[in-house]
């Protein structure tokens, strides 16, 4: 892969900075938001350039918080394209569907909106309630989410669609979504490692040739769960540790069992960043609640510290909380 003449030879420091801070403003304006306050705030929004690896174990909600990122900024009118290589067709249309019609049926007060849940909803348990509703939502989303595009997988999907897609849709794309990186096949031969490697590192190098930013979603390895630690550690991302090496920025979500829901639909999340290549790592961990109605995450957060050997989460005092975390919420411990 060619890249920009900057990037192979040597120039004076001086000379690299001439339109610098015009360069960066452009760059500024160009960053995209998350569109959940925690990582909003700690991150402040995803970069032209930036790879960001989101991981999580099978079944903790990776697929939600991505389609919900996707979701929001297409309602924003970025135009994003979500390959949805796990996914089966039109499964991400349903989600977006899903949720507006939770979305109307909170609106309209309707006493039934309780028996609202996706897996009822997508067996069709409660199209009793949800008829109602779906030709608004369907609506909404003509409405709304006409900038968000997929792209679902058909009997093989490797490194060499990535580059091509990838291209494809360099001038028309504001964010892309890769869900997941595990479903891209690798030569049967091949070091799985070193195939992933490879992977992250072609996404890595163009995102920064095409100036598009890539959420990449993974797989964590299973914890011991006789360790007892809350947060995953930064190196169980399923394959080589070089994944997070590459990426510019990694988040780790993981189910908060130990918190008490304050309400049913709620569901405790930590959520943790262990790389920001721009502001480094804090160490904290935010404690987010994820709405299974909306399937969305709430705009409040808790900060907190994990102790005794990341057994235990602590929340911070309210003279501890960073000056960035406008949207945090202390509790008492």
């Amino acid at each position: 892969m060619n890249q920009p003449d900057c990037q192979v030879h040597f120039e004076p420091a001086p000379s690299r900075l001439v339109g610098e801070r015009e360069e960066r403003l452009a760059r500024a304006a160009r960053r995209l938001r998350y569109h959940f306050s925690f990582l909003d705030d700690c991150l402040r929004g995803i970069g032209p350039n930036d790879l960001v690896l989101l991981g999580a174990e099978t079944g903790a909600g990776k697929t939600d918080l991505v389609t919900a990122i996707a979701k929001a900024n297409a309602r924003a009118r970025k135009r994003v394209y979500y390959f949805a290589l796990e996914a089966e067709p039109k499964e991400i249309e349903r989600r977006a569907k899903y949720a507006f019609i939770v979305e109307l049926a909170l609106k309209a007060s309707d006493p039934r909106a309780v028996e609202l849940n996706y897996i009822d909803w997508i067996t069709g348990a409660v199209d009793g309630v949800a008829r109602r509703y779906d030709q608004e939502a369907n609506q909404l989303v003509l409405e709304q989410l006409a900038s968000l595009h997929t792209y679902y997988r058909g009997r093989a999907f490797g490194l060499d669609n990535i580059e091509r897609e990838f291209r494809t849709i360099r001038n028309a794309a504001d964010l892309i979504v890769l869900d997941h990186l595990h479903y891209v096949d690798i030569d049967d031969d091949a070091s799985e490692n070193r195939a992933y490697k490879q992977i992250v590192q072609t996404i890595r190098a163009l995102a920064i040739e095409l100036g598009v930013p890539v959420i990449l979603v993974a797989h964590l390895r299973k914890r011991n769960l006789s360790a007892r630690q809350l947060v995953p550690h930064v190196e169980d991302f399923h394959g080589s540790s070089d994944l997070i090496k590459v990426a510019t920025h990694c988040i780790q979500i993981a189910p908060a069992r130990a918190i008490e829901a304050p309400k049913w639909w709620l569901s405790p999340t930590f959520v943790h960043v262990p790389k920001d290549r721009h502001g480094g790592a804090n160490g904290f961990v935010a404690v987010c609640m994820f709405d299974r109605r909306h399937r969305r995450y709430d705009e409040s957060y808790t900060l907190g510290r994990l102790s005794d050997g990341g057994t235990k989460w602590e929340p911070l005092k309210p003279n501890d909380v960073p000056a960035w975390a406008r949207n945090n919420r202390t509790v008492q411990s």
